[in-house]
């Protein structure tokens, strides 16, 4: 029985589409309740004062100043896309860059 469980909850890499994603976050609306933490933890952690960092983003350019982006490649858009969401005070949208249009939250 595990042999079938096993092969009907296999996943294969190349069956899941790629989808090209950008984050924007503005920090200084941060309340520091950690919710995109604990549903993004690739993409963001905290700093000292508890507030969200942004991994890996730029300041933006054009944007107000405390504002990042990043842009992604995943195979599992759930997981910004929950952090855009859960975040309280909404400083997190997710932009589908194929489309142009905001898609979260």
């Amino acid at each position: 029985m595990s042999q079938i469980m096993d092969k009907t909850y296999e996943h294969e890499r190349a069956a899941h589409k790629t989808f090209k994603l950008r984050i924007i976050y503005n920090k200084k609306g941060c309340l520091s309740s950690g919710h995109c933490l604990l549903s993004d933890p690739y993409d963001f952690k905290l700093d000292d004062e508890f507030k969200a960092i942004l991994v890996d983003s730029k300041e933006g350019e054009g944007l107000q100043k405390g504002v990042f982006f990043k842009d992604i490649e995943t195979t599992e858009p759930h997981l910004i896309m929950n952090a855009a969401k859960t975040c309280t005070p909404k400083v997190i949208a997710v932009i589908d860059l194929e489309t142009g249009k905001r898609i979260a939250p």
